[in-house]
Formats: structure tokens, C-alpha cells, sequence
């Protein structure tokens, strides 16, 4: 997701579609409900299957447990939106400079 502002130059509906998941990968790192739909359907397979499910987001326990297992789980969050954001201003410097036919 970080990198996605390299393929959708010049493709609108790429851009768009991909603004709205920084968006959304934003939204729900910092707000408690809704939660992921990925972990939502984790969860269920692990119940489904008999496995206490895990609890918590995907990604801060992955992260959190593999790449950064001393990190607090605040701090793993922080980083995730701080890349998304960097991403928006990203797109917001491209709008900004965007030529006179309109291409961005």
C-alpha cells in the first residue's frame, strides 16, 4: 500500500481506489469499530475450526510479535498511519502540481 503511488500515476481510477484504502487503513487503525473485515474473517475461521481466536488487529500482532517484538503496540500503530499519511501528502503534492490538462 505504501508504494502504490508509483503504479496509479497517470491511472485515475487506480488513484482513487487506492486513496480510499489509505483512507480506510487509517481509519481503522485509529478508530476502534469497524474493525478489519480480514480480522473479522480470521477470527471466525479460527473459531469455526476449534482455535481460541486471537485477539486485537492483525497487523499489530504480526508486526508486533515478528519484526518488532520489544515495540509497544502504540507505537507499531503510530508508524502504520504516519506511512499512510506520508503516502496522502505524497498525493496531495501531486494534485498541487498537476499540469493544465489536468493530469496528475
Amino acid at each position: 500500500m505504501l508504494l502504490g503511488w508509483i503504479v496509479t500515476r497517470c491511472r485515475p481510477l487506480l488513484r482513487k481506489l487506492h486513496i480510499a484504502s489509505l483512507v480506510y487503513a487509517i481509519v481503522i487503525e485509529l478508530v476502534p469499530w469497524p474493525q478489519c473485515p480480514l480480522t473479522v474473517a480470521e477470527t471466525w475461521l479460527e473459531a469455526r475450526a476449534g482455535i481460541e481466536p486471537e485477539h486485537g488487529p492483525f497487523l499489530v500482532r504480526v508486526l508486533d510479535a515478528v519484526v518488532y517484538p520489544d515495540l509497544p503496540e502504540w507505537l507499531v500503530v503510530e508508524c502504520a498511519v504516519l506511512g499512510c499519511v506520508s503516502v496522502l501528502l505524497v498525493y496531495l503534492r501531486r494534485y498541487r502540481r498537476r499540469t493544465a490538462d489536468g493530469g496528475w
